[in-house]
């Protein structure tokens, strides 16, 4: 019976010491002192500013190279439709979709591409649309670097365009670095690196 007892007033006092410790526990709060929270905030704010710049560089850095390397592709394609089509192909300007604009066309607005059954660089009843390039985001503007800005090149069935001579300046319209496309005489684009100021 004694030892009993002995048992019971030993498991009472351990199961009180239990009890202490937990109340001691819950009276124990962990978490950030106002203080501490402003100070975090803080820092956070000066970080993002840091980044900002930088990121809208980077931005302005990747919508160039996506204007650039479209129009690149879509002489390319234009090319490969002329020699696909036995039939002349043009590439132009165009802010609408559906026709060329005039000489000197923004290019940062867009151009298409078109069957061009007569070689005058205007859509034509019956001639077809093949690709339509809308407005370029982050470009201010794709134009002659000799501010004389061919509207349009005409693709023979060769897959040669005549006197086709262009360098154009991809520029953002943020900060970020304008880029070169070179266009040759026959109608070929090329990139240039970053830096280079001509196509020679």
């Amino acid at each position: 019976m004694s030892v009993e007892l002995d048992r019971l007033s030993e498991g009472v006092g351990m199961s009180r010491a239990v009890n202490a410790s937990l109340r001691g526990m819950k009276h124990s709060q962990s978490g950030f002192t106002l203080v501490e929270l402003m100070v975090t905030v803080a820092i956070g704010v000066v970080l993002a500013s840091l980044a900002v710049p930088g990121f809208q560089t980077m931005l302005s850095g990747r919508q160039v190279e996506s204007a650039i390397d479209t129009l690149a592709s879509d002489f390319r394609y234009a090319r490969s439709e002329a020699i696909r089509r036995t039939n002349r192909v043009t590439i132009c300007a165009s802010s609408n979709g559906t026709s060329c604009t005039e000489a000197g066309g923004l290019w940062r607005d867009g151009w298409i591409i078109f069957v061009d059954d007569n070689g005058d660089s205007t859509v034509d009843a019956g001639e077809d649309i093949v690709r339509v390039q809308g407005t370029l985001p982050g470009i201010a503007a794709i134009a002659a670097t000799n501010g004389t800005s061919r509207s349009s090149f005409v693709f023979q069935p060769t897959g040669w365009a005549q006197s086709a001579s262009q360098t154009f300046l991809v520029t953002p319209s943020g900060s970020g670095t304008a880029r070169l496309l070179c266009i040759s005489n026959k109608g070929r684009p090329g990139i240039r690196p970053k830096g280079d100021t001509s196509c020679s």
